[in-house]
Formats: C-alpha cells, sequence, structure tokens
C-alpha cells in the first residue's frame, strides 16, 4: 500500500475541554474574526455572517455546539473557514470561530485509535498517538445540514 493510502494531513484544533481533528483538505483558511451581519433570532451556536472573498459565510461556535462553556481568557478569537460538503447550489464554505491557531499533524493508520464518549455534531471521539487528550472529527455534513434546516446557510 503506498505512503498516500496510509497516511493523512490533519489539523488539530484546541478548543476549550476538547479538540477537533479535520484533514487538511476541509480547511479553507484561518482569518481573523469579524461578523458582518449579526444573527437575529437564531439558536447560540449560530453567531451570524462573515464577509469571506466576497460571499456571506455563516459562522458557527464549535465550543457551543459541544455543550462546552466559552471561552472567557481574553484571547483573540479567530475565524476557520472550511469548505462546504453538503453539495447545495450556492453554499460553498462554512466558518468556525476558533480561540487558537490550529497544528499540523501527520496522522498515520498506526497513530489513530478510537476513544469513548459521544458528543453532539461528532462522528467519531479517537486518540491519536501521544496526543494528551480526545479529538473529535466533527460531523460537518450535520453541521451544515442544521444550518440549513435552520435557515442559517444564506444570509
Amino acid at each position: 500500500m503506498s505512503d498516500a493510502l496510509d497516511s493523512l494531513n490533519g489539523l488539530i484544533v484546541p478548543l476549550a475541554e476538547h479538540a477537533l481533528l479535520l484533514p487538511n483538505v476541509a480547511v479553507a483558511e484561518l482569518v481573523g474574526f469579524r461578523l458582518s451581519r449579526e444573527p437575529g433570532n437564531a439558536p447560540p451556536w449560530f453567531l451570524g455572517w462573515m464577509l469571506w472573498r466576497d460571499q456571506q459565510v455563516p459562522v458557527v461556535d464549535p465550543l457551543a455546539l459541544l455543550g462546552e462553556l466559552p471561552d472567557e481568557t481574553g484571547r483573540q478569537p479567530r475565524t476557520l473557514i472550511l469548505n462546504a460538503i453538503g453539495e447545495r447550489p450556492g453554499v460553498h464554505f462554512i466558518a468556525l470561530r476558533i480561540w487558537s491557531i490550529p497544528r499540523s499533524r501527520k496522522i498515520t493508520r498506526g497513530d489513530i485509535s478510537t476513544a469513548p464518549g459521544t458528543l453532539p455534531y461528532v462522528l467519531q471521539t479517537v486518540k491519536l498517538g501521544e496526543e494528551g487528550q480526545s479529538l473529535c472529527i466533527p460531523d460537518l455534513r450535520g453541521i451544515e445540514q442544521t444550518l440549513d434546516t435552520a435557515g442559517l446557510l444564506r444570509a
């Protein structure tokens, strides 16, 4: 088997209690946090929309989605722009407000194992080699579907 099939370049996105594990290809860009439109009457996990590359992109708070407490460390938030995967016409990106800089990690088959735990909007909780905390593989399609169902994919 080739190395390409045995490994994946991923990003570890630290949150408060958990961290997300994303494949590099899911991420379009990391930018400063700024909203161009407030949400109005929306769930607490939806922050509003930001203008990015001439598109209104919905912004989600992953801490609220996972049921974690808000970040009150005083750090400057950032926005992780993700490629949309739901194949909805006109929807190319969704965004997550994050509080730290993701770090790159090459993941091999032998490094990853399942870990206990179930959280909303998480496909699988995993342990990754020597990483101290469990990592959550987010259900990006589910998050996108929830945005769509709530009428929040488009500004």
